[in-house]
């Protein structure tokens, strides 16, 4: 038995509290099922959130300078903005809240850090909050920082992760008792009647049990092996199976990951490795789950590293998710003609939206119409001159 002082009760209080050994083994294995299912969605969203664009515009205008390079290149001097984003997604899906703060500058560019932990600010409807006790890596703020200065996430108005922990804890005993029923069936188990006569004899119990420590179990554990039957015992082998599968333990895991993909508003198919229905299950991915995470994460950026008077002037950042799925350009190409065509884009859009670099001449930020296309008054315009002719 094992005694573990760092354990509390629900009130929070130090407790001791007595685990067997089994105890610990089955909590450990109910952990890393939970870890595996928990960390397969929330790179998903990070993998996502990471191949975004946030794209800048002054005066209404798109630029690409030094806002531009700190979100799509580098965020710090440690980290880039994919690792960055990264550890986002991490603390956020974690802890249900993320903090991004400022660190030194370098190079007269700004420089932000994701937090790992602060004290929980006491909340005021008209004063700024104060964050105190903000750590990142190894290092601690000394002084608090005001909610104008920060940037501060919130995943869902309640935490999701300790009801979805619930939820693990009561599936996966169904999960152990399929797992048990599955070793009991591969395994051997073996009765063994004894006469009457050779219980009687004296010591009959300690020898019973040294015999099947020194003859039954190697017998039992070994690839190849003589059982030896003496006079009085007779032995039978009444359990195991020759068959069965772990169709059934699969199946229970893959609905511990389909509830997990549910939690984090992922489609469930995207998680289970089935090809089919993943065009819709992207769309309602990218709906569902990483347009809410861009909204605010562009909102929080623009009210606090912009303000009112930036965006009325047409400064602000606007993060792009259209890349996240890849495009094919041989594929798409009939859908590129139109998309130019119909004057809604223009080229250097389309090249952007395709991951491709921008045409710097003029012409290729212009916007193109075929002849097929023309307003309604003017089409009509023309039918009526065509009949007007023929008559």
């Amino acid at each position: 038995m094992h005694f573990f002082k760092w354990l509390r009760d629900r009130s929070g209080t130090p407790s001791t509290v007595e685990v067997s050994c089994r105890e610990l083994f089955e909590a450990a294995q109910e952990y890393q099922v939970r870890e595996l299912c928990f960390w397969i969605c929330a790179n998903m969203v990070a993998n996502a959130m990471g191949r975004c664009e946030f794209r800048t515009f002054r005066n209404g205008e798109e630029i690409q300078e030094k806002d531009y390079y700190l979100w799509n290149i580098s965020p710090n001097v440690n980290q880039n903005a994919t690792a960055f984003m990264h550890k986002l997604v991490a603390r956020l899906y974690q802890d249900n809240e993320a903090l991004i703060v400022n660190t030194l500058a370098r190079n007269d560019m700004d420089a932000l850090v994701v937090a790992d932990s602060w004290e929980t600010p006491e909340e005021w409807p008209s004063r700024q909050n104060e964050y105190r006790g903000v750590v990142v890596g190894g290092y601690q703020y000394q002084y608090p920082l005001y909610e104008s200065n920060v940037l501060h996430l919130k995943l869902n108005h309640t935490n999701m992760r300790p009801i979805v922990n619930g939820l693990y804890q009561s599936y996966y005993r169904m999960v152990s008792a399929a797992m048990k029923a599955y070793a009991w069936d591969r395994g051997q188990h073996w009765k063994v009647h004894v006469a009457q006569m050779a219980q009687g004899d004296d010591g009959w119990a300690k020898t019973f049990q040294q015999m099947i420590q020194d003859q039954v179990k190697p017998f039992l554990d070994s690839d190849g092996a003589i059982l030896p039957e003496f006079d009085g015992y007779t032995y039978e082998n009444v359990g195991g199976k020759l068959g069965g599968d772990t169709r059934d333990i699969r199946a229970m895991i893959e609905d511990i990951f389909d509830f997990t993909a549910r939690g984090f508003l992922i489609p469930a198919v995207l998680t289970n490795g089935k090809v089919e229905g993943t065009a819709d299950a992207n769309t309602r991915f990218l709906t569902n789950c990483i347009d809410p995470l861009c909204d605010q994460l562009q909102e929080e950026i623009v009210r606090k590293r912009y303000g009112y008077d930036q965006w009325k002037r047409g400064n602000y950042l606007r993060i792009d998710s259209s890349s996240i799925i890849h495009f094919d350009l041989f594929a798409n190409a009939a859908n590129v003609e139109k998309l130019v065509g119909s004057g809604a884009y223009t080229i250097n859009d389309v090249r952007r939206a395709a991951n491709q670099a921008t045409i710097n001449e003029p012409w290729a930020d212009e916007h193109f119409m075929t002849l097929n296309i023309s307003p309604m008054g003017e089409a009509t315009r023309k039918l009526s001159a065509k009949e007007g002719g023929t008559k």
